[in-house]
């Protein structure tokens, strides 16, 4: 893809802090794979898919399940909002379901909900990983020491891990 005259260029050339730049990077990548996906999704889905190939795993089903006992254990902890949350979830889980990328189990005693790729689901799995791949390419052709540039990134991921981890962990998720 050659470069393009825009006026944002400018703008981001003058960026002094990175969130607007990783939101701008985020969005592309998105956005590429939503183009080149052979179905439609939002971007809403695309990560779901990924987060139910993610809960598929046997440790994270295991944790989910520990972490859905005690909460069965006390009957407080089960409120309004945890069921709400279980509902969208569910819904937004169905509609993937409708498109026939994951079966979605509403009748399981160990989860309030199960979410399994179909094959299909995991075909477009492994197209949207070579979509990323291809994305990654592209936006990092002519960028001198990407391995430094990797190192950068993974040192502000981690920085970055906690707040995601201790937000999770008050909230007690089991989605």
């Amino acid at each position: 893809m050659a470069d393009i005259k825009h006026p944002h260029k400018n703008v981001i050339d003058n960026y002094e802090n990175i969130y607007p730049m990783i939101s701008l990077i985020d969005e592309s990548k998105t956005t590429y794979i939503r183009e080149n996906l052979p179905i439609h999704l939002h971007a809403s889905q695309v990560k779901l898919l990924k987060e139910a190939n993610k809960h598929a795993k046997p440790h994270h089903r295991k944790l989910r399940i520990n972490q859905y006992k005690k909460h069965k254990e006390d009957a407080e902890k089960i409120d309004d909002l945890f069921e709400l949350h279980t509902k969208l979830y569910i819904k937004k889980y169905q509609k993937l379901e409708s498109k026939g990328l994951v079966l979605v189990d509403t009748e399981t005693d160990e989860l309030p909900f199960d979410v399994t790729l179909t094959d299909k689901g995991q075909e477009i799995l492994k197209q949207i990983d070579d979509l990323e791949a291809d994305w990654e390419k592209i936006v990092l052709q002519d960028v001198e020491d990407t391995e430094k540039l990797l190192a950068q990134i993974k040192k502000v991921a981690n920085k970055a891990l906690p707040i995601n981890y201790k937000h999770k962990k008050q909230q007690k998720f089991v989605f």
